[in-house]
């Protein structure tokens, strides 16, 4: 259980590298932007205040993408 947490950073770190890099294609960037913004709005497909399920999907939505991008390899910058 330590090592989950710091993995967990990581994780969104490259995220959040993947998204920003200069070589990254556009269609990864659009799919991480327009799901942050999906994350980030009020309006959901299953509302929050649904109990348990409401939050869930946006959890779900936040995995998957980290996870996505977790896949893609940036260039060593030396």
């Amino acid at each position: 259980m330590e090592t989950f947490f710091p993995r967990i950073v990581g994780m969104v770190r490259h995220a959040v590298a993947v998204f920003f890099a200069r070589e990254t294609p556009l269609y990864v960037k659009l799919l991480l932007g327009t799901g942050l913004l999906y994350i980030l709005s009020p309006y959901d497909l299953i509302p929050e205040w649904v109990p348990v399920v409401g939050v869930l999907d946006d959890f779900a939505l936040a995995a998957l993408l980290i996870s996505w991008a977790a896949g893609f390899r940036l260039p060593d910058r030396h």
